[in-house]
């Protein structure tokens, strides 16, 4: 699945079946409301080592919560289907994670800062 977030960049990188061709098409069908919709992806970068396909999508009025049925094709046949979940714009306030093991390998247990380490 991948996540689509509105007001964001979507930028996308997704390993597909091989493809020579320079044309590509996302198709999208929304699930609740079966409407199709297809856009060319241009511009897209293709690395034909690994398979791996790298673009930048939008959805052309997508509301939150929707989701859809997804496909690329080359003109001859479907490269990748998948699904996309439109989400609201993401947050700039992410969770930062504290480094149990520091570079110094100084181990340190302070419990002022209320921090735990659980192990099930």
């Amino acid at each position: 699945m991948l996540a689509y977030y509105i007001s964001g960049s979507n930028n996308y990188t997704i390993r597909t079946q091989p493809t020579g061709s320079s044309n590509l098409t996302l198709y999208l069908q929304d699930m609740y409301t079966l409407v199709n919709q297809s856009s060319s992806i241009n511009p897209y970068t293709y690395d034909s080592y690994e398979s791996i396909l790298y673009f930048t999508a939008s959805i052309v009025s997508a509301s939150i919560g929707e989701q859809y049925r997804a496909y690329i094709e080359d003109g001859v046949s479907t490269i990748w289907h998948g699904t996309v979940q439109v989400y609201a714009s993401q947050s700039i306030d992410k969770p930062s994670y504290v480094n149990q093991l520091p570079v110094e390998d100084v181990y340190i247990s302070n419990v002022t800062d209320n921090e735990y380490i659980i192990m099930e």
